[in-house]
């Protein structure tokens, strides 16, 4: 080291600088954390510039201590030594601490009388061993854990989360203990393995040791994960068993961050509260990913802890000293920022229907506006009147306000992630989803755009369909089916033999409502088609408890039939009206009638009915490429969260030769709506186009 050589404190600056999501702990800390000579052995803090907190813990930029939640707890002698030493690992690690100097762990009882035992890791794992449910507070917020092998203890979790249903993520001591539960293919594990440390939604062995039925009752896919803090391997290494380990709220509210409401709104959910005195700035909860199987691809399906933020280069064409906002939508709401050439897009904040997670969601905006100190010109949001995602954009009274449609935004995300350049050939995109407001106030969300981010056509869609009462019909899909067999010409009522919940149904007046158009809004949604469909094969007809319950159920149930080539797809005709291109879905309901009544099984149903649709979809697009030419082609939307069917039209498209495109980095749900928006806003004000999609 030069005699001159002198660490100088960051300046501040307008310039941005990247912000580096959290960091699973790296394997030099782990050796350190049960090295029982080391000073840090079995600390729950333990970090270095490789790994640990950071995003979660950032209260201004530059990433300086003081600029974090750590600026409270002051380095000791020895942390000084290592912070200010150029060759150790830990030098400028702001969030670098030891038992000295750094934060502490401690355990409460849920009446809020403090425990202190000889080893809280033991008494944790004993609590747990008992059936009892903890609340954990770790990286960017709190957990509930309990054992994943204890069906009692699920179900509590269950009826005191208010979480019925939906799938719960579990962690596992090592890979070794994950592979006796689950199939684990190399790329899986390597990025059960990789810093950023995902949820992966992997397939349950065969064979192999079994979890808690009530852990994931609808789908074939398990969420699992590694420890990924120091907090969580002395857990795992105690309790020596897979945990149940999801995220530290009630259905509907956002995850809880804060020590106090903790208190308040886990006590009577968790049996012990495990707290600790490093403050959470930003909330932030498990990234879940998912590997391709046809590519091997890794793709995000809910950014979060380990991905997020997540930046990406604007593609060529695109002003580098734009400042824009995009809002996105109001499921799975993500947001985006453009500044200086880059996007960046938000972790997952949740439905902004509850009130709790848009209040949430806004506070998360503006600390990103000030780490970014984005000031923007633009603000970019959906078309649907109706979101609160929308009127919020509508508040920004300063800016240029540029609407997007939905689908065109899902389309210009995959895209942007691809870096496809902007002015560059049109694509066809096959956009599939629940719900999307279209031209016109129409209902989409079984799309085929052509064109690019500036500009789009609907070639063609799904055969819109009623949906009898509107957004009830959402959560009734009995009501979905009934439009089905009414729009291809059945009568409800000469099919109670094989569904017998009809019988007590108001059927006359589902037809009057459709007939006279009175609450019973047309739509294209893929997403509906699904649920129709999974009610006819018994899947949750009456009603379900989360958004996509019943399509999740109907792909679960086709890959339990077996070999792919012994199962007949249903056929899809295509159609042409003076709105252009549709695939027909009548064709379906006499066939599926026909199975049914001929006792064929249930699974082979719902796999003819995924293959079907696949081979459906490309031979529209393939008629559409006759008048509009195209090489690439974009896959998008919620619905293509579906393995079987996303895999079968990729595999369609690769042999015909066409460039595909999957989303990776970027989620194909709502949550990458931001990014679409923000890329096709500005597309839109470099070409000189309007606020119109």
């Amino acid at each position: 080291m030069s005699p001159g050589f002198r660490i100088l404190p960051s300046l501040t600056s307008d310039r941005m600088t990247t912000i580096l999501p959290d960091a699973t702990t790296c394997s030099a800390c782990l050796t350190e954390l049960f090295d029982p000579h080391n000073r840090r052995y079995r600390y729950p803090f333990i970090n270095c510039t490789h790994c640990g907190p950071r995003f979660s813990i950032i209260e201004g930029m530059p990433f300086d201590r003081v600029r974090t939640s750590m600026a409270a707890f002051d380095l000791c002698e020895d942390c000084s030594r290592e912070y200010a030493n150029p060759e150790d690992r830990r030098f400028h690690a702001q969030a670098n601490a030891c038992p000295a100097c750094g934060p502490q762990l401690w355990l409460e009882m849920a009446s809020g009388e403090r425990v202190e035992p000889s080893d809280p890791f033991v008494a944790m794992a004993a609590k747990l061993q008992q059936g009892q449910i903890l609340a954990l507070k770790g990286l960017g917020g709190f957990h509930l854990a309990c054992d994943a092998s204890n069906q009692n203890a699920v179900q509590r979790m269950r009826r005191r989360k208010q979480r019925p249903a939906k799938a719960l993520a579990v962690m596992f001591r090592d890979l070794d203990q994950l592979c006796q539960y689950v199939q684990a293919r190399p790329e899986e594990a390597e990025l059960l393995t990789s810093p950023q440390a995902p949820i992966v939604l992997m397939r349950p062995r065969d064979q192999g040791k079994r979890l808690a039925e009530a852990i994931a009752p609808d789908s074939s896919w398990l969420g699992c994960m590694l420890p990924y803090t120091p907090l969580h391997h002395l857990l795992l290494a105690a309790f020596d068993g897979p945990l149940v380990m999801t995220s530290g709220n009630r259905s509907g509210m956002p995850q809880v961050i804060d020590n106090d409401v903790a208190r308040v709104q886990l006590a009577d959910i968790a049996d012990l509260l495990v707290m600790h005195d490093r403050p959470i700035v930003s909330r932030i909860d498990d990234t879940v990913m998912r590997v391709q199987a046809r590519s091997g691809q890794a793709e995000v399906l809910r950014p979060g802890r380990g991905t997020a933020p997540i930046s990406l280069p604007l593609p060529q064409g695109f002003s580098a000293t734009a400042e824009l906002l995009a809002i996105g939508g109001d499921l799975k709401n993500t947001f985006c920022l453009l500044k200086d050439g880059h996007a960046t897009l938000s972790q997952y904040q949740g439905d902004l229907q509850q009130l709790a997670v848009y209040e949430a969601a806004v506070t998360a905006l503006g600390h990103y506006q000030q780490l970014y100190q984005l000031k923007p010109d633009i603000v970019a949001c959906d078309k649907h009147p109706g979101y609160f995602s929308t009127q919020q954009a509508l508040r920004n009274h300063d800016c240029q306000l540029i609407q997007v449609q939905h689908h065109q935004a899902h389309l210009a995300a995959c895209l942007g992630e691809h870096g496809y350049p902007l002015g560059g050939n049109p694509v066809l995109a096959i956009c599939l989803d629940g719900t999307g407001y279209g031209e016109h106030g129409a209902l989409w969300g079984g799309e085929l755009l052509y064109g690019g981010y500036g500009h789009v056509e609907r070639l063609a869609c799904l055969k819109p369909c009623p949906m009898p009462g509107g957004e009830t019909a959402i959560r009734e899909p009995w009501r979905l089916l009934v439009a089905q067999l009414l729009q291809a010409g059945i009568d409800p009522v000469t099919t109670r033999d094989i569904w017998p919940l009809l019988a007590n149904k108001p059927l006359a007046t589902l037809q009057q409502m459709i007939e006279q158009g009175v609450n019973a809004p047309h739509s294209s949604s893929a997403g509906r088609l699904f649920d129709a469909l999974a009610a006819a094969l018994g899947c949750y007809a009456e009603g379900i408890s989360y958004e996509g319950q019943a399509a999740i159920a109907l792909e679960s149930l086709a890959q339990r039939s077996g070999d792919l080539v012994s199962v007949v797809p249903y056929p899809f005709p295509i159609l042409e009206d003076e709105s252009g291109w549709q695939l027909d879905t009548r064709s379906l309901w006499p066939r599926v009638i026909s199975d049914l009544r001929a006792g064929r099984p249930i699974a082979e149903l719902a796999r003819a009915f995924h293959l079907g649709l696949a081979q459906g979809l490309f031979d529209l697009a393939m008629r559409v490429r006759c008048d509009r030419p195209f090489d690439s082609l974009v896959l998008s939307g919620g619905v293509m969260q579906n393995a079987l069917l996303a895999d079968q039209l990729q595999s369609r498209f690769d042999t015909a030769g066409l460039s595909v495109m999957r989303h990776r980095k970027v989620p194909c749900n709502d949550s990458g709506l931001s990014l679409g928006q923000a890329l096709v806003a500005l597309a839109r004000v470099q070409q000189g186009g309007g606020s119109d999609a």
